[in-house]
């Protein structure tokens, strides 16, 4: 991710960010994933609420209401703890826990929400739930955290295997 080069719009700007940090980590997304990451991130860019959260808090209080509220709190928390991960991994030093609770958090509350749907967007969150690694990693990739595997190394990058700022 050397060089930004603008686009005439926010979408497009977003779509080229998020392909350009796949390439630059060795991961392909698939089209559904891709578009989710990307709208998370232009609604991520017109919202200021995601430092005000407790994630903990925000699942307790899903686990009390029912409903579409309930879908949409778990939603949120999938979203800021994939957010806070990817693009914020320091939060996680600054609020004294480790990388892997919002990764677990967040993983959790997709897997929930999946559980949760009664109609053909289950598999989608489903799908978030089992790529949020992936996606955390390229969003990595866009702040400029990227890392790259030889051939005879192909897994993971755990929490603790990165530097926190």
């Amino acid at each position: 991710m050397n060089k930004l080069i603008l686009h005439p719009t926010d979408m497009s700007q977003w779509h080229a960010l998020v392909n350009e940090a796949q390439s630059s980590v060795k991961l392909a997304l698939d089209e559904e994933m891709e578009s989710y990451l990307v709208f998370l991130l232009m609604r991520f860019a017109q919202s200021t609420k995601l430092i005000e959260s407790v994630l903990a808090l925000d699942l307790l209080e899903s686990m009390h209401i029912l409903g579409n509220r309930q879908v949409d709190l778990l939603r949120e928390v999938g979203d800021k703890s994939l957010l806070y991960c990817g693009l914020f991994p320091g939060m996680a030093d600054k609020r004294h826990v480790r990388l892997e609770y919002f990764s677990d958090l967040g993983q959790a509350a997709y897997l929930t929400v999946g559980e949760l749907q009664l109609n053909e967007s289950s598999n989608l969150y489903f799908q978030l739930s089992a790529q949020f690694i992936n996606m955390q990693q390229i969003l990595q990739a866009m702040r400029g955290d990227h890392f790259h595997f030889n051939d005879m190394d192909r897994g993971i990058i755990g929490a603790k295997d990165l530097i926190l700022q």
